[in-house]
C-alpha cells in the first residue's frame, strides 16, 4: 500500500528537525566542499548514483555537521566501490571517525542498481525516509539512475511534491567506463575476494552494537545508520 504524507506533514517533519526553507551558508560551504571530492569519485568506475542526503540536503545542517553520501553501484561492485571509495577518502584525512565528524565525508549508505527499492525496510508511514528520498541532492547521475531511483520508491510513496526543486545540483555524466566491463569475471572475482576480506569485519562490529535498528548489510545493500531515527520520530509525531 502507497504511504501518503501531505504538504501538512512534511512541514511538521521539517520543524523536527529543524530544516530550513532555504539553504544557509553552512549548507552552501558543505556542499561546494562535497562537490569538489564527488567530481572525483565519481571518475571510480560503475558508480551509478552519488546523492547528499541527511542534514545538508534538508537544510538542517550546523557547524558539527558531517556530508552524508549515498552511492549507487552496478550489480556485483558493491564493495568494490565501497573499498575504492573509503581509500580515496581515508589517505586525505577526509572520511568520517568517532572523534572527528565535523565537515568530514560520512560514508555509510551505498547500494546497488538492483537494491534501489527500499520498501524491504520502510517502516509504516515512514515519513522520515519518504523525506529523505524527497529531500536528496543528486549529484551525479549516470543513465539517469536517479529518475530509476524515485521510480523504484513510487512502488511505495506516493509523492506529493515535485524533485525538480534539487534539478540543479544534477550532473548527468557519461559512464566512466567501457560497458563491455561491465560482465567482467576477473572484477567479478576481485568483488568477492573484496567482500571475503571485509564482510567479516563488518558482521563483526555490527555484532558489537547489538545489531542495531538501521543497518543493513545484503548483497545489494551496505546501510550503516546504526543512530536511525526512523522510530522515534514516527512516535514523536504520531504516525
Amino acid at each position: 500500500m502507497k504511504q501518503k504524507f501531505t504538504p501538512a506533514s512534511i512541514e511538521l517533519l521539517k520543524g523536527y528537525l529543524w530544516a530550513k526553507s532555504e539553504a544557509t551558508e553552512i549548507e552552501k560551504t558543505l556542499l561546494k566542499k562535497a562537490d569538489k571530492h564527488i567530481r572525483k569519485i565519481q571518475k571510480i568506475s560503475w558508480v551509478h548514483m552519488i546523492g547528499i542526503c541527511n542534514s545538508i540536503s534538508m537544510n538542517a545542517a550546523k557547524e558539527t555537521s558531517d556530508i552524508d553520501l549515498f552511492i549507487v553501484t552496478s550489480p556485483d561492485r558493491l564493495w568494490y566501490v565501497r573499498i575504492m571509495t573509503t581509500l580515496y577518502f581515508h589517505i586525505r584525512g577526509l572520511r568520517k571517525t568517532d572523534k572527528k565528524h565535523a565537515w568530514k565525508f560520512c560514508l555509510s549508505f551505498f547500494c546497488t542498481t538492483e537494491g534501489m527499492n527500499f520498501w524491504d525496510f520502510a517502516l509504516e508511514n515512514d515519513i522520515y525516509l519518504y523525506y529523505w528520498i524527497l529531500a536528496m541532492k543528486p549529484m551525479v547521475n549516470n543513465n539517469r539512475c536517479y529518475q530509476s531511483f524515485v521510480e523504484a520508491n513510487k512502488s511505495w510513496a506516493d509523492y506529493m511534491q515535485q524533485r525538480n526543486t534539487f534539478a540543479k545540483h544534477q550532473r548527468d555524466i557519461p559512464y566512466t567506463w567501457k560497458v563491455k566491463w561491465e560482465k567482467s569475471k576477473i572484477l567479478d572475482i576481485t568483488d568477492t575476494i573484496l567482500k571475503k576480506i571485509f564482510l567479516p569485519k563488518t558482521l563483526k562490529s555490527y555484532a558489537k552494537l547489538w545489531y542495531p535498528f538501521g543497518v543493513i548489510i545484503s548483497d545489494n545493500m551496505l546501510k550503516f545508520h546504526d543512530q536511525d531515527r526512523r522510530k522515534q520520530i514516527k512516535k514523536d509525531l504520531w504516525f
